[in-house]
């Protein structure tokens, strides 16, 4: 079975490199969770949570904070207003959060340390109803590569 959000034959191309991937299987209505590995053994995940926000949801970058981090600090949540303005860097304990000026209708890169001195990167998009999350390991080529992906995910809805 395929992933139900991309093609590995799109996520190939977007990536350079062959791919394998696997599907969770969706035990949540709305959910769709897909990992695709490449030849260099680099995970890359896409999960799409169809129906996340409804008319009445606040939307942007900070809701996509709020709604997807909810382990922010306390301080952070005191910060997150400042994310409306594309290219403010907030950077809390354990996170730096940067919203993203066009992909999807609000985007939102996180870079989260896991433990000291290790990093995972994230892009969260808001397109339309929908919320995509698209997550590596941390490296130089990681914004570029998910941020494609992120393009070929929302042009394919």
């Amino acid at each position: 079975m395929g992933c139900p959000i991309l093609d590995d034959a799109i996520v190939a191309g977007v990536l350079g490199s062959s791919v394998e991937s696997h599907v969770t299987t969706n035990i949540v209505p709305g959910f769709d969770s897909c990992d695709f590995v490449d030849s260099a053994g680099t995970d890359f995940g896409i999960t799409r949570q169809s129906g996340a926000f409804g008319p009445a949801d606040a939307a942007g970058a900070a809701a996509l904070a709020v709604k997807y981090i909810p382990q922010l600090p306390d301080e952070a949540r005191a910060q997150i207003d400042t994310l409306s303005q594309i290219g403010i860097k907030i950077a809390v304990p354990g996170y730096q959060l940067t919203p993203v000026d066009g992909v999807g209708d609000a985007a939102l890169w996180v870079k989260t340390e896991l433990v000291p001195g290790s990093f995972k990167d994230s892009l969260l998009v808001q397109h339309g109803t929908d919320a995509f999350a698209f997550d590596t390991d941390d490296s130089p080529e990681a914004q570029s590569k998910l941020t494609a992906l992120a393009q070929a995910v929302l042009s394919s809805q």
